[in-house]
């Protein structure tokens, strides 16, 4: 199906599966956008065109080349109670237990530094005597 912009008059091929929703819906639910000027309207579906006479041999099979698209030249605008719901989401991937067993690993190494630090208090005091006012501060001095 041919196209054509009421306001620039830039012509395009609609593909059939396009021209096909465009005939089957009278009420002008689909627009198209012209890519040159910006204009939006509602295609009217054309009369068929009459069949061609037949040839005498048939015509060879076209080829697929690199400049034809199975995409129209210009973007479709569908309006809002045209999309249907989302869909639902996903469901997450489930994780292992390797993050589990690095939260731990790290929170017992935490609390093992700590019991160390208050069990030999005294010998970081005397190695180091700064450290004497960070106990005062935790409440671990004595």
């Amino acid at each position: 199906m041919r196209v054509a912009c009421p306001e620039c008059s830039a012509e395009y091929d609609l593909p059939p599966a396009l021209a096909d929703r465009l005939a089957s819906r009278p009420d002008g639910a689909r627009t198209v956008r012209c890519a040159r000027c910006g204009t939006a309207w509602a295609p009217r579906p054309e009369a068929p065109a009459p069949a061609p006479p037949p040839e005498d041999a048939p015509a060879p099979p076209p080829t697929a080349s690199a400049d034809t698209t199975p995409f129209p030249a210009f973007p479709i605008i569908e309006r809002p109670d045209d999309h249907a719901p989302p869909p639902p989401p996903a469901p997450l991937p489930r994780r292992g237990r390797a993050p589990a067993l690095a939260w731990a690993a790290s929170l017992l190494l935490l609390a093992g530094a700590a019991a160390a630090a208050w069990h030999w208090r005294i010998d970081v005091v005397e190695a180091w005597p700064p450290a004497a006012r960070a106990y005062v501060a935790l409440g671990l001095a004595g």
